[in-house]
């Protein structure tokens, strides 16, 4: 295990080595007439001192100094070669010495030292390799370096250690031997290293079946990536909110500058290297709605409309479910499930602890159902397995439908009633259901963290892989003539953080060795039920009723995603598309109450607020344009009302109208649907009943009524009598003319006689 790394608090480190130190100066005080290279064998024990040099290699690296390595030497051990020794075989430690100091160092001594006996427990070999214990060691390599190591230079290292001086003699000692590799100058240890050898002479033993669950999830970062609008999919000036809460390193997945398409490229990497992963003793749990917004649709409909959260990712012409990735997907799910064993995860990843806790069964329910109609179900995974995100309890159980068949507890659950001298099956039968028990200290290891009493650290690659093969040969060597079956869960962060190939090579590690076999599900538990039916299980401590743990989602936060959640739906019924400019944000309960932010809380704070904001930023792309006083004389009237859109799809929207003054009123609203990117008017009927100037507001209006886009207002002069005095004078006016012209026609009428006609 690398020296960089912190096993232990710095308190603990320097009492220990101070007593080193101490020690090793006794010692060498009684050795002086050695020279310093035997001084150094003789403080590991009078086996050291006929040890003959071992083979060793030097090379100068570039300087590559970091912080843990600033002011100080280090080294670490990063390769053993072969990681399982045989009997006879020789073993070549491959490392690195960074000098961090201002000094050149010279003289310097390597020390390889192995553990004269193999630890009993896991827990013993955790706490060894993370320096929190010695054993007795025996000194197999002793070896002075040639070369000078520069300030803020590096050394690779290479030491070579014949078979005859390893302690591997009796073969009842078989398994895990951890190796300690410590750099000496005079008399001072200047750092060392630990790791793991593990020797299989070949013994006969029952192998340990072993089954690994490794989550397919989105990790909180990625769904903040998630949850970020897309490239395109708003207008110019509508781009991510501002986080409001700290998401610490999560955060990092919304910045400015991170690219939408190149995250869900990198997403899409990811599953597709965990699906590959499919295979003997390995059960993939994958999320339908994270495959789901990669594009792999289910084909049936889903329950999703009735409560009301629309399904991410709805197919659409070019949409994601129609990509060459989404195909490769669709494939390497159908290849999966032909090659090992697939769980579908409720919808989300939903936290059915939490949930259970705060009485959510509706919510917990709506995940599973969604789970069972989704595209990962019909591909053929299994979907009567629940995992549990924290600690399982009794009321978890009971808020479970009878169609969860198998539960899937956290590490460290239900401990064993009764004193043993091994380590029992991970299984237990309890109202009904198996309940799968994951082995804490394998689990912790596999997903790269070293867990000990006195806390946990980060492993290298190295010491990851020879912990699990080390960890797993100690449990078989306690009961070798009895096969027992050992349930591992990669934790959901590890599982988000690793790559998929260093994963698989740790998967190798566990299952694929002389003491170790891997198992199928199904033969797991029917190996659980044949132990609950002859007897066999062990007693166990009862779950407790309820076991609220750190970053359970709160009731406050569901609340607050439900009234984000409606105000998206508003908006999302008045886009001809709304996957395109809303995404999965819609589905925000959903996602508010996955597991995936027990890792960060603060993260989902900042998804809910990024959602709405999302939603909000496509109602401000609306709006209705203002417009100079109107004089309105007519007691009725259709007024023009000029809807402008931003947005690169057409909406539909009611228009609404809201008068100042009974003066004015509104007969109804009118419904316009505006093209992408332009402008409609709307003419919207109203009704004067008297004069005076009057304030109208103009709202844009979802089919719900919510009030959407950025409302204006407009002045108007009402003067609804103004047409009926005009009509009135213009009629007295023509009845004047009219009587004019009758009375002018009579007089051209009258003519004055003619002599003749008075005759």
């Amino acid at each position: 295990m690398s020296s960089a790394t912190p096993r232990r608090s710095g308190v603990a480190r320097a009492a220990r080595r101070a007593l080193t130190v101490l020690a090793a100066v006794l010692v060498l005080v009684g050795a002086l007439p050695l020279s310093p290279a035997r001084a150094n064998a003789g403080t590991a024990g009078p086996a050291a001192r006929d040890v003959p040099p071992g083979a060793v290699a030097t090379t100068v690296l570039p300087a590559d100094t970091d912080d843990e390595s600033a002011g100080r030497v280090t080294l670490a051990v990063t390769s053993l070669a072969p990681q399982v020794l045989g009997t006879g075989e020789d073993v070549t430690l491959t490392g690195t010495i960074t000098n961090g100091t201002d000094q050149t160092l010279s003289g310097a001594t390597l020390v390889a030292q192995m553990q004269s006996r193999t630890e009993m427990t896991t827990d013993g070999l955790a706490s060894w390799l993370a320096d929190e214990q010695d054993t007795p060691l025996a000194t197999i390599a002793l070896e002075t370096l040639t070369d000078d190591v520069a300030p803020g230079a590096a050394v690779d290292f290479r030491l070579t250690i014949s078979a005859d001086n390893l302690p591997l003699r009796n073969t009842e000692q078989w398994g895990p031997r951890g190796i300690q590799v410590a750099l000496t100058q005079g008399y001072t240890t200047l750092t060392q290293d630990r790791t793991i050898v593990l020797w299989n002479p070949g013994v006969q033993v029952s192998p340990t079946r072993v089954i690994a669950f490794v989550p397919v999830t989105a990790s909180s970062a990625e769904l903040l990536a998630l949850t970020a609008p897309a490239p395109g999919s708003l207008p110019d000036d509508a781009g991510p909110p501002t986080p409001t809460a700290s998401a610490t390193a999560s955060a990092t997945a919304t910045d400015s500058g991170t690219d939408y398409a190149e995250t869900l490229a990198a997403l899409h990497e990811r599953v597709l290297g965990l699906l590959e992963l499919a295979g003997d003793g390995v059960v993939l749990a994958v999320d339908p709605a994270l495959l789901a917004v990669l594009g792999v649709e289910s084909t049936a409909p889903t329950s999703a409309a009735a409560t009301g959260s629309p399904t991410p990712s709805a197919a659409a012409d070019g949409g994601p479910s129609e990509t060459a990735d989404a195909t490769d997907l669709k494939q390497a799910l159908a290849a999966a499930v032909a090659a090992g064993d697939v769980v579908a995860l409720p919808w989300g990843d939903a936290d059915l602890t939490a949930l259970a806790h705060l009485g959510e069964t509706d919510l917990l329910a709506s995940a599973l159902q969604r789970s069972a109609d989704s595209a990962a179900a019909q591909a053929g995974a299994d979907t009567s397995v629940a995992w549990a995100a924290g600690a399982l309890d009794a009321t978890t159980l009971a808020a479970l439908p009878d169609s969860v068949t198998t539960v899937v507890a956290a590490p460290g659950d239900a401990p064993v009633a009764v004193d043993l001298t091994y380590t029992p099956s991970g299984t237990m039968t309890l109202d009904g259901r198996t309940v799968l028990i994951p082995e804490a200290g394998v689990s912790a290891a596999i997903g790269g963290s070293l867990l000990t009493d006195e806390g946990d650290a980060q492993l290298s690659d190295l010491d990851a892989v020879q912990l699990l093969r080390g960890q797993t040969a100690i449990v078989t060597r306690q009961a070798p003539a009895v096969s027992r079956d050992m349930v591992v869960v990669v934790p959901r962060e590890a599982a988000a953080e690793l790559d998929p190939q260093v994963l698989a090579q740790r998967l190798t590690a566990l299952t694929n060795s002389t003491w170790t076999q891997p198992q199928s599900l199904h033969a797991l538990l029917e190996s659980a039920a044949d132990s609950a039916q002859s007897g066999a299980e062990v007693a166990r401590v009862p779950l407790p009723d309820s076991a609220s743990g750190q970053g359970e989602v709160t009731a406050m936060t569901l609340s607050a995603a439900r009234a984000a959640e409606g105000h998206l739906d508003s908006v999302a019924s008045i886009l001809d598309d709304p996957e395109r400019a809303l995404g999965m944000s819609t589905d925000v309960v959903a996602l508010a109450a996955s597991a995936s932010w027990r890792a960060d809380e603060s993260a989902c704070t900042t998804m809910i607020a990024q959602s709405r904001a999302r939603g909000k930023a496509v109602s401000d792309a609306l709006a209705a344009a203002p417009s100079s006083t109107i004089n309105l004389i007519s007691s009725s009237a259709d007024l023009p009302v000029r809807i402008v859109s931003t947005l690169d799809q057409d909406v539909t929207v009611e228009v609404h109208l809201e008068s100042s003054s009974t003066r004015l009123q509104t007969d109804e609203d009118v419904t316009v649907t505006v093209p992408a990117g332009g402008q409609v008017t709307a003419s919207v009927p109203v009704t004067a009943v008297g004069s005076g100037d009057v304030d109208l507001t103009i709202q844009l209006r979802a089919q719900d009524g919510t009030n959407v886009g950025t409302p204006s207002t407009v002045h108007l002069r009402v003067r609804a009598d103004w047409e009926n005095v005009g009509t009135r004078v213009l009629g007295g006016i023509l009845v004047i003319l009219l009587v004019a012209g009758i009375i002018r026609t009579v007089r051209r009428g009258r003519r004055t006689a003619t002599p003749r006609e008075r005759r």
